[in-house]
């Protein structure tokens, strides 16, 4: 049963935003993948009632001190918003809730169904391949984004955003799949995808993720031919035209330098506990669809939302999770350097690939 679920929601996950189910002008979203995810859920915990949470409890104990500072930051500022803005808030907060929860679940199922981790591993290679399809045909295609600004998003031309509208968040499941997927030739194509996204920030994360880990397999001369092989990779590849392929770009570097700015000011009025999760949007001063739910960062969308106390609490989960196995510290080296620049932790794409990962052996 669990299998099928799987492969059905590995499957739906790489429908990427053409499976997104949206309600009240976008506020509220949810992805079809995630119906099941969460009836898969619910299969798990039929199966294994609440020893899963309790062994999580011994191993994550930060994972539920940031959820429990997020539930408290949402439930301090409730009579500040209406029941509208509440109901959505809650609803985002449940989101995260769920994946951490799933998590602790796969990877318990997996602890007694060891045969399982193949079936993550096929599921992933499924996304790789199909999020491969999916990439060519829109770059060939369909490479101007720009019809659908009328419903909020970046009008990226000439760049590599796949089924996921947004190059950032595209090129970050390219980098996760990179560093997951162990076969040369599939790791290549994502790499001449990535470089193909012109993401400066996912160049950066993922030419430290990788610097790390030769320093620690000692492996001293791949970075330097890494670092020309992906130097050369950059200037060879196609830039039509458009400023989002102009490398040396400025103004998404100044609007994320303003983006900063409002949300130190937020935050300075609010530095302890934050207005609670996903009441961003109601605070901050956007016309963004998308990212007007969130700042130019992660850890600064943490900060606002929870304050200090849930930003220390995010760090202390990040570095809990280091332990889950043997490639989750490359990956939130990725991840967290990439989302200093770009809300990219925090996106249920995200978010699923890497707590699957994370669940594996």
């Amino acid at each position: 049963m669990m299998t099928i679920l799987f492969y059905l929601t590995a499957f739906l996950f790489s429908l990427g935003q053409l499976g997104r189910i949206s309600f009240f002008d976008q506020q509220v979203n949810f992805y079809l993948y995630e119906v099941v995810l969460t009836f898969s859920l619910f299969t798990l915990f039929y199966k294994y009632r609440f020893d899963p949470i309790k062994e999580a409890w011994k191993k994550y104990k930060p994972v539920f001190f940031f959820l429990s500072i997020l539930l408290i930051s949402l439930i301090t500022g409730w009579t500040k918003y209406n029941l509208f803005e509440n109901t959505v808030a809650v609803l985002y907060l449940y989101r995260l809730h769920l994946y951490s929860i799933y998590f602790f679940y796969l990877q318990y199922h997996i602890k007694l169904n060891s045969n399982f981790s193949k079936v993550i591993r096929k599921g992933i290679f499924t996304i790789a391949i199909l999020t491969i399809i999916s990439t060519l045909v829109q770059y060939f295609f369909y490479p101007d984004l720009r019809n659908l600004l009328y419903q909020g998003w970046d009008p990226h031309l000439y760049r590599t955003f796949g089924v996921f509208f947004d190059t950032s968040i595209a090129a970050a499941i390219f980098g996760v799949l990179f560093l997951t997927i162990n076969q040369p030739v599939i790791k290549i194509i994502f790499l001449i995808l990535i470089a193909l996204s012109f993401s400066r920030a996912i160049y950066l994360g993922l030419s430290l993720t990788l610097i790390y880990i030769f320093i620690q397999k000692k492996q001293f001369k791949k970075i330097i031919l890494f670092l020309l092989f992906f130097i050369i990779l950059i200037f060879v590849i196609p830039k039509p035209s458009g400023e989002g392929v102009n490398l040396k770009r400025l103004y998404s570097v100044a609007s994320r330098a303003e983006d900063y700015r409002q949300g130190i000011n937020l935050w300075k009025n609010n530095p302890l506990i934050g207005y609670g999760y996903n009441r961003i949007r109601y605070i901050k001063n956007s016309d963004s669809v998308h990212s007007g739910s969130a700042f130019s960062s992660s850890f600064l969308t943490i900060l606002v939302s929870s304050g200090i106390l849930g930003l220390i609490s995010f760090v202390w989960t990040l570095w809990s999770l280091r332990s889950s196995n043997k490639i989750a510290p490359i990956l939130l080296i990725f991840l967290s350097v990439t989302s200093f620049f770009d809300n990219i932790l925090l996106h249920p794409f995200i978010l699923f690939l890497l707590f699957t990962s994370l669940s594996d052996r």
